[in-house]
């Protein structure tokens, strides 16, 4: 997922006015943290998906090798 970076405003901090890049400072943060949170959240999901993956696939495995072993 592309980040968003914002671009302090140039004529401010020419002109000596620093104020003006705090709230983008801030909200770059905030974007940062909630990118953050979102990748944790992706990671733990993708966790549980293969969990659950491999618990279906033994069960699978396990039918087929009764299905093989009753055919027999």
């Amino acid at each position: 997922m592309k980040q968003l970076k914002p671009s302090p405003p140039r004529m401010g901090l020419s002109s000596g006015q620093g104020g003006g890049s705090t709230p983008a400072l801030s909200r770059l943060k905030a974007l940062r943290l909630a990118q953050r949170e979102t990748n944790q959240r992706v990671e733990e999901l993708k966790l549980r998906l293969f969990r659950i993956t491999e618990q279906h696939m033994d069960q699978a495995v396990r039918l087929i090798k009764r299905w093989l072993s009753d055919k027999d």
